[in-house]
């Protein structure tokens, strides 16, 4: 079973959202994961154990800060385009 970590919640408890349907959640006690659980980690549940799948976390780390980027780029570039607008009306 895949999963990722979503949320910690009274310091204790770990929401995770699995792999096989989006927005199926499951809450686990923490101390099941790794002492290094992070939230937005990917896990693996297999043979009553959660591991870390730490290549695909860091890959869908850098594909969330990519298009996060990409927006602020965007975002910029919009703006710049507003106030050159904004400019040529006034003269």
């Amino acid at each position: 079973m895949k999963a990722i970590i979503d949320r910690f919640e009274d310091n204790n408890l770990a929401v995770l959202e699995l792999n096989d349907q989006s927005g199926n959640m499951l809450t686990i006690s923490r101390h099941k994961l790794p002492s290094n659980a992070c939230q937005g980690d990917i896990l693996y549940y297999q043979d009553g154990v959660w591991t870390i799948a730490e290549e695909e976390t860091t890959q869908r780390q850098n594909d969330i800060d990519e298009l996060f980027n990409s927006l602020l780029v965007r975002d910029d570039n919009e703006d710049d385009s507003y106030q050159d607008d904004a400019y040529s009306k006034d003269e």
